[in-house]
């Protein structure tokens, strides 16, 4: 019985043990699942304020965005206005411009007969004076060879009638020369009468061109002034675009720093600029990385055999303290590194966003209607846009400079 009562006090002692340790984890747990209950809580309010913020910010700078946009379409309507003018200034000056080059084609064309009119009637007259000597020549080589053959010593009927045949024979081929001279100077009359009316012709297309060419020059001018307009517009609306992130912080500590100070603020020129300077940087922090991970990784390689070997060499105690101290190094490096490369990102998301502006109203530049109209032109023939409209796009004057440095031998 007393062994009894002893087995059931200690199973009972034991019982309430156990239980009392269960309790003890139980509220253990419900604490702990209290305590992540309260985290997650915190966490789930704490990712929801920032939610919260960021879509404020967001809807903010997207309010400036719009406002953005909607005064650059204001601005925009307003130039548009000008390169309306602009493209209705293109023809009338494309057609005075044909007016002029087919009055100098014309010139050209009556030039071309003049000179063939002037050289035809040069090889007329050398043939008339050959025509005249030839003549000459023939009859009195004719005469002279009779008389040499045929002395006159005696005279008669005979020779009377012999001598008017002669001279009769002398008078025809003298006639047959005659009636071709006067037929050469028939046809250098004819001539000589179309040679006065192409340089009537000619002197009526001079001051035809005068007046075309006095007309053009005041298109080319009303054009050109037109387009100086266009360009100092156009100019103002791109520079707007390219300043849209002016003054407008990052919230990244090297991205911040960069653009801090920059005197437009960090339009879009200065931060193709800044990301070129932050490439440097970072081949610098990649160096300074390597070289510190070229310093570690032996350290690293020699602690780690000594433990998989479990054979410590007397310069363990060193190996150890320099991985210690490169460790922490190597991480800081590899960490500002990423961050570089982080605040770098940023920039090359803004220069990215602020060229795909300005690509967008690239199509408003005047150069575009000026060059899509050459392009048209210049399909048969060579066609100068500088004659036609009194001056040259960028990309015009970019390509002559090319050809004429590539013409001298000149490499960039």
């Amino acid at each position: 019985m007393l062994l009894k009562a002893f087995s059931k006090w200690w199973a009972g002692s034991k019982l309430q043990e156990e239980t009392a340790v269960t309790q003890a984890l139980v509220r253990r747990l419900e604490n702990e699942q209290a305590e992540a209950s309260q985290r997650i809580n915190s966490k789930k309010e704490e990712y929801a304020r920032q939610l919260i913020a960021h879509q404020d910010n967001r809807n903010t700078e997207l309010g400036q965005y719009f406002a953005f946009l909607n005064s650059q379409l204001e601005s925009a309507g307003a130039y548009v206005a000008n390169l309306n003018n602009f493209h209705n200034l293109i023809m009338p000056c494309i057609e005075s411009w044909m007016n002029v080059d087919l009055c100098k084609q014309n010139i050209i064309i009556i030039n071309d007969k003049i000179k063939s009119i002037h050289s035809t009637v040069s090889l007329m007259d050398a043939w008339r004076e050959e025509l005249n000597n030839q003549a000459q020549r023939q009859s009195r080589q004719a005469w002279k060879e009779f008389t040499a053959q045929r002395p006159l010593t005696v005279t008669g009927d005979f020779i009377t009638k012999t001598i008017t045949s002669i001279e009769r024979s002398a008078k025809i081929s003298n006639d047959d020369f005659n009636f071709e001279l006067n037929r050469l100077k028939s046809h250098r009359s004819e001539l000589l009468k179309s040679l006065a009316s192409l340089r009537m012709q000619r002197n009526t297309l001079y001051e035809e061109r005068r007046s075309v060419e006095a007309l053009h020059d005041a298109n080319k001018s009303a054009l050109a002034e037109e387009y100086t307009l266009c360009i100092a517009s156009w100019n103002i609306l791109s520079k707007r675009f390219e300043n849209f992130y002016a003054y407008k912080l990052t919230h990244n500590t090297y991205a911040d720093r960069w653009l801090r100070g920059l005197n437009e603020g960090g339009s879009l020129p200065e931060i193709i600029k800044v990301i070129g300077t932050a490439t440097e940087i970072i081949n610098c922090a990649s160096e300074v990385l390597s070289n510190l991970n070229e310093q570690y990784q032996p350290y690293k390689r020699r602690v780690q055999a000594a433990h998989d070997t479990k054979h410590y060499p007397a310069s363990f105690p060193n190996d150890k303290a320099e991985k210690r101290r490169l460790a922490p190094m190597l991480t800081a490096a590899f960490q500002d590194k990423k961050e570089l490369i982080t605040a770098r990102a940023i920039l090359f998301t803004r220069r990215d966003e602020l060229k795909g502006f300005v690509e967008k109203i690239k199509p408003l530049h005047p150069d575009s209607a000026i060059e899509s109209v050459c392009e048209m032109l210049s399909a048969d023939r060579d066609f100068n846009a500088f004659l036609a409209f009194g001056f040259n796009t960028k990309k015009q004057k970019r390509s002559h400079w090319e050809k004429k440095k590539a013409k001298n031998g000149i490499t960039t």
